[in-house]
């Protein structure tokens, strides 16, 4: 049988036997799992997990070694590594060994809360003492708690999100032990039945709820925390509440547009209708779904895995629920390293690529110089190596000091740039992809051995040679045509036409120096305005129009170098946006990408 952490901690204070206590603090880097926590016995029996293989094994053997030395507590961090030794990621911990009265008394009203599925916090204060706090979501505490405690706990206890809190004088790790998570089950068939079996397995809370009192008996379904049964289901529903973490399945010829359309009335996080293509195409029509209802609606349910039975159904259903639940895609764990892509270069037309590749569920690390003189730099993600962090078209993007910070951050869905012109990251991270996006005219060190696909953008390339896929960057008839033998069209150094201004539109320094200007980027200027200065010459605007380029300050510049870029086009351009010219080359990179994959 399937015992919980708190479970086991409860029964071994119940009696008085010691135990280690053992939870992530935090990680770093990529590793198996970013939360976790197990109790260790002493005969080295382990309940619960911590990410199991050679983790566990360590953890366990520092467990017992705690038990046997009788020291109180430990901390530990382990280096997961590649085969090659390279580090790519670090789990910090904290083991417990578990005495006191006051900590059996702990962990059993822990499991209390547990069982009775209450929502609740569990600190493990680290200073200034060790001690288990706790707070339950009716107000009921565990622990000598105070303010800051309580404050916290409150926090956590809103967003659902636990985490370690360090202040000068205090720290505590925050967890949440209750899935707060759970099903609304709408129909007592034998698909619910199952999904409820199955639900309980992987720790989430289930209701059932039915119009037939045969159908909601808990002979089948023993682990439900609610069974409702009412003349209507309308009735049946107003008797059972639901939140945000809430998924509704309805899997009941019974049950159908009535239910959808109550449970849409309230604040869930899923609703799954069990039936055909075609019945699903009925409930859109007859629905008139708005897009947020499209979003939360799944018809059919579950994930294509060519499910028949109600046991492979409810397989397939669950799936999908943790998938929504935990904001993930749902693909593949094999391909999951085929995802990760570097990207040479953080100007705008990469910034296009990096973009939808990340909208599109790649993982992609950004590759820079130190100092980046990229003049668009609000739609570069090169700025973020001024500006540590940056956002652009809702797509975070933060600098990183190394490949374990970078796979963290992929972790949060950030956009990680690290500066790293040789192109090093990529011996270590072993992407699937290399693009080079540097737009240098020229390869500054791009190799066809890079990564299983490498493509590069514009000229100074040749497929088949340096890399395996050329894009065009040039403007015109053949802007993002995917070159795989040959090379790009050769760079004239005209830009490209834009309300009848070409060369005019982009400014070069009228002579070396350092570059400093009080302009910005989407000021109106007039020809012959002053908009900066390269030492103590001034640099003129050319035309009249927007600024929508301008080159960081303080950077040092040799004559006729490119300093800023005027849209003549003025309040008309946008300059928030990424451009027409870097989605149609980005466009272009992910076709070249997906049909590589699908081929692989």
């Amino acid at each position: 049988m399937k015992h919980t952490v708190l479970e086991r901690a409860a029964y071994l204070s119940e009696q008085k036997q010691e135990f280690v206590y053992a939870t992530i603090l935090k990680t770093e880097g990529s590793t198996s799992r970013n939360h976790g926590s197990m109790v260790v016995d002493t005969s080295a029996g382990i309940t619960g997990t911590i990410g199991g293989g050679e983790l566990e094994a360590y953890v366990s053997s520092q467990a017992i070694s705690l038990l046997e030395n009788k020291e109180k507590y430990k901390y530990v961090q382990f280096t997961v590594q590649q085969e090659a030794g390279q580090s790519v990621g670090v789990v910090y911990l904290f083991l417990l060994r578990c005495t006191t009265q006051e900590e059996r008394t702990a962990f059993i009203s822990f499991r209390r809360w547990e069982v009775y599925e209450l929502d609740n916090v569990f600190g493990l204060q680290l200073r200034p003492t060790v001690a288990l706090l706790g707070l339950c979501e009716g107000g009921a505490t565990i622990g000598d708690v105070h303010p800051t405690f309580l404050s916290a706990a409150q926090e956590i206890l809103h967003t659902k999100d636990g985490k370690l809190v360090i202040t000068n004088d205090w720290s505590c790790h925050f967890s949440l032990p209750v899935n707060y998570h759970n099903l609304l089950l709408i129909g007592g068939g034998h698909v619910n039945q199952a999904i409820a079996d199955l639900a309980h397995f992987v720790g989430i809370p289930t209701m059932i709820v039915e119009t037939r009192e045969e159908f909601a008996t808990e002979d089948l379904f023993t682990y439900a925390r609610k069974r409702e049964v009412a003349p209507t289901l309308k009735e049946a529903l107003s008797r059972v509440s639901t939140t945000q973490y809430t998924a509704c399945i309805i899997a009941s010829h019974s049950f159908g547009e009535e239910a959808a359309r109550l449970l849409l009335a309230r604040d869930i996080a899923y609703l799954g209708v069990l039936g055909s293509r075609h019945k699903a195409k009925k409930l859109l029509s007859a629905m008139n779904f708005g897009q947020r209802d499209l979003e939360r609606v799944h018809c059919p349910i579950g994930l294509d895995l060519g499910t028949e039975t109600p046991e492979e159904i409810a397989v397939s259903v669950i799936a999908e629920v943790m998938k929504v639940f935990n904001h993930k895609g749902g693909q593949s764990l094999k391909h999951q390293a085929s995802k990760l892509v570097i990207v040479r270069g953080g100007g705008d037309l990469a910034t296009g690529t990096i973009l939808r590749l990340h909208r599109a569920g790649y993982q992609v690390i950004v590759l820079e110089i130190e100092k980046p003189t990229v003049i668009r730099t609000t739609v570069s993600v090169a700025q973020a190596m001024y500006d540590n962090n940056i956002s652009i078209e809702g797509l975070k993007v933060q600098k990183c000091i190394d490949l374990k910070q970078a796979y963290s951050l992929l972790e949060e869905g950030i956009i990680p740039i690290l500066a790293d012109p040789e192109g090093n990251t990529i011996i270590s991270a072993k992407p699937m992809c290399v693009i080079d996006a540097i737009i240098a005219k020229r390869n500054l060190g791009t190799k066809i051995t890079d990564a299983p696909l490498v493509i590069a953008l514009g000229p100074g390339f040749v497929a088949k040679e340096d890399c395996d896929v050329v894009i065009e960057t040039k403007r015109g008839h053949s802007l993002g045509r995917i070159i795989t033998e040959g090379s790009a069209i050769e760079n004239t150094g005209i830009p490209g036409i834009i309300d009848g201004f070409g060369k005019e539109r982009v400014i070069h320094s009228p002579s070396s120096g350092i570059f400093h200007s009080d302009s910005h980027i989407g000021d109106i200027v007039r020809r012959g305005q002053v908009i900066g200065h390269v030492g103590e010459t001034e640099v003129l605007a050319t035309i009249d129009g927007k600024l929508r380029g301008l080159l960081n300050n303080g950077l040092e510049v040799p004559q006729r170098f490119k300093i800023a870029d005027i849209d003549p086009r003025g309040e008309r351009a946008d300059h928030t946006t990424v451009s027409d010219k870097a989605m149609a080359i980005a466009g272009s990179v992910l076709e070249a990408l997906d049909g590589f994959l699908s081929k692989a």
